[in-house]
């Protein structure tokens, strides 16, 4: 995978919300803000910001924007 967000979004296949696996790289915000990768029962883990400790939260704790799959 390509380093920074926006890289990563324009590399990745889109995914339709519907149908995210486990792995799918999860867009918040929009395509350069903020992503995680989906862990499967509507979860998803993310590295917040720095100091703090990764974390895995519901996909919808933040406005999601797109998924894509590597």
């Amino acid at each position: 995978l390509p380093r920074t967000v926006k890289q990563q979004y324009d590399a990745g296949r889109k995914v339709a919300r519907s149908d995210l696996q486990p792995g799918d790289i999860i867009y918040w915000y929009n395509d350069n803000q903020h992503n995680g990768m989906y862990v499967g029962n509507g979860k998803a883990i993310h590295a917040p910001r720095t100091g703090k400790n990764v974390e895995i939260v519901p996909l919808d704790s933040m406005p999601f924007f797109a998924a894509s799959r590597p």
